[in-house]
């Protein structure tokens, strides 16, 4: 029962009102079934009827809450009060827990954002998600843990050396995976977090030492590949602090607005704008491909963004999942922990790839012919593109 709430939480981002709870407080409240307070700190909308049976209230609540901060009906083609009117007739003060998380999971099916979650705490969890071709190809985590084995060999074909590992573990991975062969760098990081249980220190600050110690093996390589490749997301600031690795200049990473509470549903606030600076000891300023897939989700699909818009670097694989918001949750009356995308982000053209995720330069799909082959196609295509640029 506890997986599929780390599953959720690890590819969570905070929304501002939730930001500085650490990680590590919201998977313990979680795992201990409890209704926290971390939801509770963003406000939910009652009806003007509120002299309703529970069941109704709960869906009057959700509705109302998400018709005052969703940021996506129209992209994802969401005619909202079209759905309240199928499916409130549905509900009545005799709806049983498990007919309304059913009504729930049929109404936000076809959002298609994984942003968009139903936890009923320590029973279950409905996710609205978006088809996957890498799950589709790699269902299993047993199939997952079999495609990375098969990468790592398509490394050590190449001559790369023996991975080294930094950072804490999670899930039995550790953060960082790197190596070298033949003046190429390979940089591996399947999540954008550091560690849940770190307490006092920011999370970028501590990716930030990592970095700087690892990319002291990538001082004289003429190129690097940056595999993001299934990351399951995390923070902003973690994906910045590793994009600043590889400009020498300030440059524009994104920009982003937040839904206005109750405005309508093209009623943003002031737009924020983000910037990629240069960080650490040293900048890597030449060429670089970022591996990506449609499993590279939340702050994985910013890192794949912003790095879209340095000049050295291209990204190769395909479009990362397109699921940018941070976070809104909120609890029902009956404790039920719900979250939603009440923010739109954007690239430096003013450009929005919510659903569609970062685009790639040269499109390669992974299947499971490559476990076969014991090939990595990707890994290959991103060296092909390396070598050409020493021509």
């Amino acid at each position: 029962m506890a997986y599929f709430l780390i599953a959720t939480i690890r590819k969570w981002k905070l929304t501002s009102n939730i930001k500085n709870f650490k990680m590590k407080k919201i998977i313990l409240v979680l795992l201990s079934f409890s209704v926290s307070f971390v939801f509770a700190q963003n406000p939910v909308s009652y009806p003007k009827d509120t002299a309703i049976s529970k069941p109704e209230l709960n869906f009057e609540v959700l509705w109302h809450t998400f018709e005052d901060n969703y940021a996506f009906f129209k992209l994802r083609n969401i005619d909202w009060h079209a759905a309240y009117q199928k499916y409130r007739p549905l509900i009545n003060a005799n709806t049983s827990d498990d007919s309304l998380y059913t009504v729930f999971s049929q109404m936000l099916a076809p959002f298609k954002d994984n942003h968009i979650n139903v936890i009923v705490p320590g029973i279950k969890q409905f996710k609205s998600v978006k088809p996957s071709q890498f799950v589709k190809e790699f269902p299993t985590d047993s199939l997952r843990n079999e495609f990375w084995q098969m990468v790592n060999s398509s490394l050590s074909h190449k001559h790369f050396t023996a991975l080294q590992y930094t950072g804490p573990e999670f899930n039995h991975v550790p953060l960082f995976a790197y190596s070298t062969s033949n003046g190429i760098g390979y940089l591996r990081f399947n999540r954008c977090f550091v560690d849940q249980d770190s307490d006092n220190v920011p999370d970028a600050a501590v990716a930030g030492k990592l970095l700087d110690t690892l990319f002291a093996s990538f001082k004289d390589v003429k190129s690097i590949i940056v595999d993001v490749r299934d990351n399951i997301g995390g923070n902003d600031e973690f994906a910045y602090e590793v994009a600043g690795r590889f400009t020498a200049s300030k440059v524009i990473g994104m920009h982003k607005k937040t839904r206005i509470r109750k405005g309508g549903y093209e009623d943003f606030g002031q737009l924020e704008t983000w910037y990629t600076e240069p960080k650490g000891v040293f900048q890597f300023t030449k060429p670089v491909v970022v591996l990506t897939n449609d499993k590279t989700v939340s702050a994985g699909d910013l890192f794949a963004s912003i790095m879209r818009e340095l000049p050295t670097v291209k990204i190769v694989g395909s479009s990362t999942r397109g699921i940018y918001s941070n976070m809104y949750g909120f609890t029902l009356p009956n404790g039920w922990l719900i979250s939603l995308s009440n923010e739109r982000y954007y690239d430096n053209k003013m450009i929005c790839y919510e659903g569609i995720g970062a685009p790639v330069d040269i499109h390669v799909l992974n299947t499971q012919n490559d476990l076969l082959n014991l090939n990595d196609p990707v890994l290959d295509t991103a060296i092909k593109v390396l070598l050409k640029t020493r021509n």
